[in-house]
């Protein structure tokens, strides 16, 4: 089976208050409506594709694009989280800008959190970061909570960066999840 790895980073649209905000109201910003995409990393067929510009309309033009060039096989679009902020965040953000989408049908995403929880919801599930530390893989300096100031700083190399190793993490996570067969855990 074909995979396309999918993972964004976003930022508060309204940065100049953010780091004025405590954690509470900092974390209550994620969402489509309050924040932006400042990246969208996708990974298949060994490429690994980032997708940065200031405008977010060609940013998600782009990969809606490349979304479709990549799945013309019908490839099961994987990330972590994804079903929860991923890709609802890129739906409304495109709805937002006025970006026509391409189709696809939940069931046949693949939410690795969900997988290696084996569904189970609830404050306890662990981080990707956290998952690639157990897995021995060396990982970035910089975490999600760090995003909007690295935005703040102007620093879009460094979020690149740090969306490629979280697709490498995402990666890796994904051939354990197939070699232990975790992925045949299915919710109904």
């Amino acid at each position: 089976m074909e995979y396309v790895i999918l993972d964004t980073e976003t930022c508060p649209v309204k940065l100049e208050k953010y780091l004025e905000l405590n954690e509470t109201d900092r974390k209550k910003l994620l969402n489509p409506i309050d924040s932006r995409l400042v990246a969208i990393g996708l990974r298949y067929n060994a490429k690994t594709v980032i997708i940065q510009d200031k405008n977010e309309k060609i940013m998600l033009e782009e990969f809606w694009n490349e979304l479709k060039t990549a799945r013309k096989n019908k490839s099961k679009i994987v990330g972590f989280n994804i079903k929860d902020f991923d890709l609802p965040f890129l739906v409304t953000r495109s709805f937002i800008n006025n970006v026509k989408i391409e189709s696809f049908i939940i069931k046949d995403v693949i939410d690795l959190r969900e997988k290696v929880s084996a569904f189970r919801y609830g404050q306890t599930r662990g981080k990707l970061k956290e998952f690639g530390e157990f897995m021995g893989i060396e990982l970035h300096e910089m975490d999600g909570s760090k995003v909007a100031e690295e935005c703040i700083k102007g620093n879009f190399e460094k979020l690149k960066e740090y969306l490629k190793k979280d697709l490498e993490i995402t990666e890796q996570m994904l051939k354990r999840i197939v070699e232990t067969r975790i992925i045949e855990i299915e919710r109904w």
